[in-house]
């Protein structure tokens, strides 16, 4: 038998450069392989504290299977109807399915067919597999950035290629290694979608392949030191209590194709649902976190659109899960934006909506060669008749899918005037991106109150500490290029001391600066412009400290390595080739008739406002709204291919989380919350949604200024925010509240 689901095979970019010092010494997601002298009992031992380091006191409000699943006797006590669901029990009957689970809050709402039967899962066992990842990268046993020749993981003739071997542990699970050798498991329909060996440099590329999905197999046993059978019985079905696993249902299939064998389950529907209830409840069981809740986040939002065979595209795929894109999940049916799916080749599928508190299983009999099978679109048309036998908040949920909403500019037309108002903002500028283009812009107030002068679209703000954005590119191109090292000591590329006392600074390095871990204070005494003492507040490389003087320290070995001064390059290397024409790292007099002035919190001008003559990759760079969108435009672009521009993967090292941003809270959105905190990639903050990372930054000049940006890297979309008064964070957070996509 094989498992399949659709392959996908969508372009994303141009071919990346082989890896190189992008990869991190210490990076919390890389991949290490127990040491050959570490015992087996030794790297259990650690497995097992990991599994348990994620139990906490949990409120106690959902609910729970215990040794047996809790039945409502009759759902339309709860709000069901019960037309609907005998229309769904006839479409299943009709369309071949051999069992049906349905679980709302936690209890059986409809079984059907032969919910205790153990049927082969197929690609399923994937998401499994995902789930067993998850504790052994929190853990440091798994991490996502190595390479597989750093993994020493190749496979028998034709073997592996040096290129083939600098895929991640990450681009497997997001089905982008780019090897395309034969593989286990496959049907004859994967191995003729295949494509060509070479095609496509790792991480560049989506495409369903099953080698991915084995070799990760491989990977984990190695690292766990047990058999991905035995791990899932001991962290899985166990704790979650599955009544029918055994593991003689369990089987792997080898061959000559391949060293990786198939890893092959064969679980009931009520078991599948116990799994399917867990990431429901982002990994926790009850009063234990199996799973990490932000493993269980990072492994269902989407990183590539996947398409049928004519280019449509019908899903979005995570890490080993099946996730919504762009409005899509299945067929012939609207779904919340967080709901995502394992899938089995013939029809199989556990379907998780948080937003509904609903969990669907189907299952097909597979096993018979000639026996019925469901497609997607059958498969839709019997989960929109399963939402419309829900409650009537489901309905109200439903019809809000696909109720027409008001554009974001109307909304701001009447939302920014009353706020402005209210938290004495004169003058506010507005750019929003769509489709990875300049779609609108909305320009409100004046740029000085008490004058007539009014904010246009040349109206020059303060970027604040969006300033440091630049500095992060140009950072990683230089990385690019070979100049600089993201984890060598800063002190190594001077040729004095920066801090002659204070030693500990010779460990900070580019990567610590860029997530905010140098140890360093904002900023220090008295300013850094008198050059007083710096203090290092904690251990470099330990914990997150907001540090503008980090930067400072960059911008001063970057000028070292390039000789010229920070001004001069980033307007050579970024500034103009974004066409940044309104824009200056420094003040410049010419900007004066097209400035604002910055207020206060009365919005009142600041008397004898500073203007900064001198650079600093920290704050002080002078834009309009239109200008620094175009820097979002470049992180967005999907061609990569200008002399400019960072590559695929050094974008993707960028907005990789890095670091946890302790006592900051996520920015305020509309729609379902994510439980995630904040965390930094290099340069940039991130906060997961409901739909998918949104990458942002924000800014704060004590002259009088404040702003905000962020975008979607997926659906394309983003947003910048500019205002002329310290009140202006206010004003962006009730803008963010009122208008931000979940």
């Amino acid at each position: 038998m094989n498992d399949s689901s659709d392959p996908a095979a969508l372009p994303c970019g141009p071919r990346a450069p082989a890896r190189s010092a992008l990869l991190p010494a210490d990076h919390r997601h890389r991949i290490t392989v127990p040491a050959p002298g570490l015992s087996r009992a030794t790297v259990l031992a650690l497995l097992a504290l990991a599994w348990s380091n994620f139990a906490f006191a949990a409120p106690s409000s959902p609910v729970f299977p215990g040794e047996h699943w809790d039945k409502v006797e009759r759902p339309e006590t709860l709000g069901w109807s019960s037309n609907p669901l005998a229309a769904a029990h006839a479409c299943a009957q009709s369309i071949g399915s051999a069992a049906l689970f349905v679980v709302h809050q936690g209890r059986i709402v409809d079984d059907w067919g032969d919910t205790t039967r153990r049927f082969n899962v197929h690609s399923i066992r994937k998401s499994f597999l995902s789930a067993l990842l998850g504790p052994c990268v929190a853990s440091g046993t798994i991490h996502l950035t190595n390479t597989l020749e750093q993994l020493g993981v190749d496979d028998n003739e034709p073997s592996l290629t040096p290129t083939e071997k600098q895929a991640t542990v990450a681009d497997l699970l997001k089905a982008r290694s780019g090897i395309y050798h034969p593989a286990l498991y496959e049907t004859e329909a994967m191995k003729a979608r295949r494509p060509m060996r070479g095609s496509h440099a790792p991480g560049t590329f989506y495409y369903y392949n099953n080698w991915d999905f084995n070799a990760l197999g491989t990977i984990y046993e190695r690292a766990a030191g047990l058999s991905v059978f035995e791990a899932f019985q001991r962290y899985l079905a166990g704790p979650l209590q599955m009544e029918d696993f055994r593991l003689e249902d369990t089987q792997y299939v080898r061959g000559a194709d391949s060293l990786h064998p198939a890893y092959v389950f064969r679980l009931s529907a009520r078991d599948m649902a116990r799994f399917g209830l867990l990431f429901l409840h982002q990994g926790r069981w009850r009063d234990r976190q199996i799973v990490p809740a932000d493993w269980v986040a990072e492994s269902t939002r989407a990183y590539s659109a996947a398409t049928t065979t004519n280019g449509v595209v019908h899903a979005g795929y995570g890490y080993l899960w099946w996730t919504g894109w762009e409005g899509r999940h299945l067929e012939n049916v609207a779904l919340p934006p967080d709901t995502f799916s394992a899938r089995g080749a013939g029809g199989h599928y556990i379907l998780i909506a948080p937003a509904l508190d609903l969990v669907i299983v189907h299952r097909v009999d597979t096993d018979r060669k000639d026996g019925p099978r469901v497609e997607r679109p059958q498969f839709g048309t019997l989960v929109k008749l399963i939402l419309e036998a829900m409650p009537a908040r489901a309905a109200t949920h439903r019809a809000s899918l696909s109720r027409p909403t008001k554009p974001t500019p109307e909304v701001l037309d009447e939302l920014v005037p009353k706020l402005m108002t209210q938290h004495h903002v004169p003058g506010v500028a507005i750019v929003g991106i769509e489709n990875r283009r300049l779609a609108w812009e909305r320009l409100y107030g004046v740029r000085r109150a008490g004058q007539p002068e009014s904010v246009d679209a040349n109206t020059i703000f303060e970027a604040a500490s969006m300033s440091k954005l630049l500095m992060a590119y140009a950072a990683l191109k230089l990385v690019e290029q070979g100049k600089l090292d993201l984890d060598r000591s800063l002190a190594e590329y001077l040729d004095q001391p920066y801090l002659p006392e204070e030693p500990r600074h010779r460990r900070i390095t580019a990567r610590m600066v860029l997530s905010h871990t140098t140890g360093f204070p904002n900023w220090r005494t008295n300013g850094w412009e008198k050059g007083g003492p710096l203090p290092v507040l904690s251990e470099p490389g330990t914990r997150f400290t907001y540090s503008g003087e980090g930067f400072l320290y960059l911008q001063r070995v970057v000028e070292h390595i390039t000789g010229a001064p920070i001004r001069d390059y980033l307007q050579q290397t970024l500034l103009e080739p974004l066409r940044m024409t309104n824009s200056s790292l420094v003040w410049l007099d010419r900007l004066a008739p097209q400035a604002a002035a910055g207020h206060n919190a009365q919005g009142e001008p600041l008397a004898n406002r500073k203007l900064y003559r001198e650079a600093n990759v920290a704050y002080s760079l002078y834009c309009t709204a239109t200008d620094y969108a175009k820097l979002l435009l470049e992180m967005l672009a999907e061609d990569r291919s200008a002399p400019h521009s960072l590559s695929a993967r050094s974008i993707d090292a960028m907005l990789t989380r890095t670091t946890v941003a302790e006592g900051r809270k996520p920015v305020a959105r509309g729609g379902p919350r994510r439980s995630e905190p904040t965390c930094f990639g290099l340069g940039w903050g991130i906060d997961a949604t409901a739909t998918g990372d949104r990458i942002y930054h924000g800014g704060s000049n004590g002259t009088g200024f404040r702003c905000y940006c962020e975008f979607d890297r997926r659906r394309g979309t983003g947003l910048v925010i500019m205002a002329n008064a310290v009140n202006g964070q206010r004003l962006w957070e009730d803008i963010m509240a009122a208008v931000g996509e979940p």
